[in-house]
């Protein structure tokens, strides 16, 4: 499916507190028009789904805070009522803080309207053919504890850290272990990941998992720094080290 993307302007920075409050006004937008829509917030690693109704057909906001996105999903924009929706979510977006505004192009007049607000033609990503090489894999911070692994300096995984029952095999660095006494407890920190909405490449599993790989200690370095850097003075020199 051909996607494009707007470009905004953010009001601020990315207001992830906000989310409810942003949920609910859009269904209020929406009860004024006379369409009586439940939305719903689901909380998910580095993002969230805004579901605009409650049957199994209703449209969705992915929204990712990672990378301060907005991903329109079974919406569209065919007659008038649903390009004012879509404006609306234009400005919320940018009230919100996000970056950019995705949105699927079923029809030539949805690619029109989005063309008309100045959104460019998103190219579609490629299968991955060559092997991943491990000297071309880094990691780089995101939002917040967020962060992205790169190939080839170009973006390819969203990471995000969680609590796991244990640890993944192979060598567990003395940043891991340090994240563990600072974070969890002694518990065990992982990562849950996701191809990057920018990604030019779809990933077999198997090189999926290579990109996980040969990106672990470094990110737990990079989530390590994250962390000290957020903590008062006092509380970050013993992590140093």
């Amino acid at each position: 499916m051909p996607w494009m993307e707007l470009s905004l302007n953010p009001l601020g920075d990315w207001d992830e507190e906000g989310l409810t409050d942003w949920a609910e006004a859009l269904g209020a937008f929406l009860t004024e028009r006379g369409k009586e829509i439940k939305t719903s917030l689901q909380l998910l690693p580095g993002y969230q789904i805004l579901r605009m109704g409650e049957e199994q057909s209703a449209g969705e906001l992915l929204i990712s805070s990672s990378e301060r996105l907005i991903v329109m999903m079974g919406l569209t924009v065919k007659n008038a009522g649903e390009r004012e929706f879509a404006e609306m979510v234009t400005r919320f977006a940018r009230q919100m803080g996000a970056m950019a505004l995705r949105a699927p192009i079923n029809y030539v007049a949805e690619k029109e309207f989005w063309r008309g607000l100045g959104a460019q033609d998103v190219l579609e990503p490629s299968l991955l053919r060559e092997e991943i090489q491990k000297d071309k894999v880094g990691v780089e911070p995101l939002y917040k504890q967020s962060l992205l692994v790169t190939y080839k300096d170009k973006p390819a995984l969203c990471l995000e850290p969680i609590f796991c029952t244990a640890r993944p095999n192979g060598p567990v660095s003395l940043a891991a272990r340090r994240l563990e006494k600072l974070l969890g407890g002694g518990r065990p920190i992982g990562f849950a990941s996701r191809v990057s909405a920018y990604s030019p490449w779809e990933f077999e599993r198997r090189k999926w998992d290579d990109l996980l790989a040969y990106s672990r200690l470094q990110a737990y370095e990079v989530l390590e720094q994250l962390i000290i850097q957020s903590l008062p003075l006092e509380y970050s020199t013993p992590f140093n080290g």
